[in-house]
């Protein structure tokens, strides 16, 4: 087996250096949120000779895939009981029939050139809806700044994957400027400064007897891993099971509470299978409500009588963000070393790549959507 404190070895799969680049999470975080205040929304926009205003909007959906629309995920799950307006984050080429001119459409492509994000800009200019979007380049700032559509650029030439603490932070402070929810300045400087403490702790410099992050790749290698979240954990348990489908090339389960517990539970009802190659990850609070703490307690309880793996992931720091990207934090770092344990590169995406390349054969949608917005 890989020993995950040899350099060499994590250098020769982890060719992009993912590792390195999760080490300047802190920094990503100052840097959107600097560049994010700077947003200016307009009064109004014109497109195809027709203008549209600017106002506070009577719901938001926020708009991405993948890696991008994760952090709409995280965003409804934290905020959800602060937000007086229906927010949904929506996954498709279409928008939902509701959203009309009195709706705040968010675009999210750390490329600017995802085309099912791109075909959602492209409706919601078609509805003269309010548009604000968030990429490093691509087509999605071509069209903002042809458009005049409010626009967050980010930094680019970083894996896609580690860039969620931009397109995260760059959102939330959108809200924030937008009125739609308070100042979240404590929290990011509460993030900030506990992603520069992990950043040591779990860098690959850190041994493994000191590495949590180490830890726990060993102990779900060769194994199936199933994580369950809840409340503000449940994306991150999402985020887990994408990460080490991206990061691992595994695959990985994803399940919420109190919902797990109406269906997922009874896999442990059929004594005729094994679950003893299954990976049992816990993502949550001790401070959870007594009703999700006995659910949890119970889980946890069926599963050790199946499986020697069965472990928690915790928060730290004192705020919901902080406990949020902390986990997740946490949750990336697992996600590439393990990668290095099946000795392949983290960063290669070759069936990702080839789907790509056959869309833009046989359907080329972005040049359609470019030709009729420009």
């Amino acid at each position: 087996m890989i020993d995950l404190d040899d350099r060499e070895l994590l250098a020769k799969y982890d060719q992009s250096d993912q590792l390195g680049s999760m080490s300047k999470w802190g920094e990503l975080v100052k840097e959107a949120r600097e560049q994010s205040k700077k947003l200016q929304i307009p009064s109004k926009v014109s497109w195809k000779n027709v203008s549209w205003d600017y106002r506070q909007p009577k719901n938001v959906i926020i708009c991405g895939m993948g890696g991008s629309a994760i952090a709409g995920d995280y965003f409804v799950s934290l905020f959800e009981d602060k937000l007086s307006i229906p927010v949904i984050v929506n996954k498709e080429y279409t928008l939902p029939k509701f959203v009309d001119s009195e709706s705040l459409v968010i675009c999210i492509s750390y490329s600017g050139n995802t085309e099912e994000t791109l075909s959602r800009y492209h409706e919601a200019l078609k509805r003269k809806s309010m548009i604000v979007s968030i990429a490093s380049a691509g087509l999605l700032e071509k069209f903002a700044t042809k458009i005049g559509t409010p626009h967050v650029k980010i930094r680019a030439g970083i894996p896609p994957r580690t860039a969620f603490p931009l397109m995260y932070t760059a959102l939330i402070t959108i809200f924030e400027i937008l009125g739609l929810i308070g100042s979240v300045e404590q929290q990011l400087d509460e993030v900030i400064s506990i992603f520069e403490k992990l950043a040591i702790e779990y860098s690959q410099e850190s041994p493994i007897k000191e590495n949590i992050a180490k830890e726990i790749s060993y102990g779900i290698f060769n194994s199936t891993p199933l994580f369950i979240g809840y409340s503000i954990y449940s994306p991150i348990a999402y985020r887990a099971k994408t990460q080490l489908n991206e990061n691992s090339k595994l695959i990985a389960i994803a399940e919420t509470l109190p919902e797990q517990n109406h269906n997922g539970i009874v896999i442990f009802d059929n004594p005729n299978t094994s679950l003893d190659n299954i990976a049992f990850i816990f993502i949550h609070d001790k401070k959870e409500p007594r009703q999700i703490a006995t659910r949890f307690e119970e889980v946890k309880k069926l599963a050790s009588e199946r499986s020697e793996k069965v472990l928690e992931i915790l928060p730290q720091g004192k705020s919901k963000l902080a406990k949020q990207l902390s986990t997740t934090y946490l949750v990336d770092f697992i996600s590439i070393y393990l990668g290095i344990l099946y000795e392949i590169d983290p960063s290669a995406t070759p069936s990702i790549d080839k789907l790509k390349e056959t869309l833009k054969k046989k359907i080329n949608l972005q040049v359609n959507i470019e030709e009729d917005i420009l």
